[in-house]
């Protein structure tokens, strides 16, 4: 869904030309699916729709997943997810191009849909082309570029279309975006951790087509009935490019190694700490620091962002937003003794969520554990020390 160059110009060039083209016989209409890539922007694949008539001359693309960094307050509004997304149609060769220099995976699979049929899609992406009709807001579960291109499919046959949905799997938002995010990837916990409870709601089959891949694959076994026979909706996937992945192997600076090691260094610095009666105020203040950092991101996307499923997330009983305050509170010796009760609290939080979290109606990232036990090493470690010790480092 990364945006393309030229796109705009290419527009222009072939809209006002396409609004009066008939498709011939010969025209073929199909369905683009390409595979995930590395960068954020590409973890969920991508879907659009080629319009193919060597008789009439046109081989183009219809993208529903283009935006534009010059939307005005762009980064906030991405942020605060209110991102607008556009419709724009480009020649199929800049559009392998892009997927070719990407190293991504580019499956077609050709519409076995009449002739009015197909006169009748295509007629209705260039009229949701035009520039009053071709934005619309993303919404990262609901409508995006595959769900856009299912709800055409759907019309051009009246709604006509029966999925194959006798073996669907239950499966949660959660679980779909799992597939798809890297788990041991910084980018991967970021987006994990953001997902509150609404992730972990039980899709339908028509819902788990917000991913790309799942289109393809509901549209393989689709039907369409003709004069009362079952016919296939698509025919057999073909594989325009076949991209060769490089597995990104292990990394001593992935979330598990980082998180992990941090939380061995919390422990062995809290038992040097006790064995020589000394607060470490600098090891304190890292902890909920970065800690309470991590909570006002997520306080942002759960109380202000109008992002898809970040809303009503747990994740904050351990990560408060006011532990940024603590921290730098700490730092002043004579305010110490009046936040007995800070500690007590934070640590009684974090220890209930820890022994409950398989009970709550949310999942959670394993590495959420570690960090957990990190804050109860910390408030532990001062609370034994006691308030009152007079020496400290930091």
């Amino acid at each position: 869904m990364k945006i393309l160059v030229l796109l705009a110009i290419f527009s222009l060039v072939l809209f006002p030309k396409a609004y009066s083209i008939q498709l011939s016989p010969e025209s073929k209409i199909s369905l683009l699916t390409c595979a995930p890539g590395d960068e954020i922007y590409s973890y969920f694949g991508h879907s659009a729709v080629r319009i193919n008539d060597p008789q009439v001359g046109i081989d183009f693309v219809f993208n529903y997943g283009v935006f534009s960094f010059d939307t005005p307050n762009f980064i906030w509004r991405f942020t605060k997810g209110e991102t607008d997304y556009m419709l724009y149609g480009y020649r199929m060769a800049s559009f392998m191009e892009e997927y070719q220099k990407d190293q991504r995976s580019v499956y077609e699979q050709v519409l076995n849909i009449s002739q009015s049929e197909k006169q009748s899609l295509f007629d209705a992406l260039v009229e949701n082309a035009k520039k009053e009709n071709r934005v619309y807001r993303y919404r990262h579960f609901s409508d995006n570029c595959s769900t856009r291109v299912r709800d055409q499919f759907e019309k051009c046959v009246n709604h006509q279309l029966q999925y194959d949905n006798l073996q669907d799997t239950k499966l949660t938002y959660r679980n779909l975006v799992d597939q798809c995010v890297p788990g041991n990837s910084w980018n991967g916990l970021g987006i994990k951790l953001a997902l509150g409870i609404p992730a972990d709601k039980v899709t339908t089959y028509s819902q788990k087509m917000f991913l790309p891949n799942y289109l393809m694959n509901s549209m393989a076994s689709a039907v369409v009935v003709k004069d009362g026979v079952k016919v296939p909706f698509v025919l057999p996937k073909t594989t325009l490019f076949d991209a060769k992945r490089i597995s990104s192997g292990f990394s001593l600076s992935s979330p598990a190694i980082v998180v992990n090691l941090f939380f061995l260094c919390v422990v062995f610095l809290t038992f040097i700490e006790y064995r020589r009666k000394k607060r470490m105020i600098w090891l304190d203040f890292m902890v909920f620091f970065l800690i309470g950092f991590a909570g006002i991101l997520l306080s942002f996307l759960c109380f202000i962002s109008v992002t898809e499923a970040t809303g009503w997330n747990l994740n904050l009983v351990w990560a408060l937003p006011t532990h940024i305050i603590f921290a730098f509170l700490w730092l002043i010796p004579s305010l110490r003794p009046k936040l007995d009760w800070y500690l007590k609290f934070t640590a009684g939080i974090v220890l209930l969520f820890l022994i409950t979290m398989v009970l709550l109606p949310q999942s959670f990232h394993w590495l959420v554990v570690p960090i957990c036990l990190t804050i109860l090493m910390r408030t532990y470690g001062s609370l034994k020390l006691g308030l009152y010790v007079k020496k400290s480092i930091g």
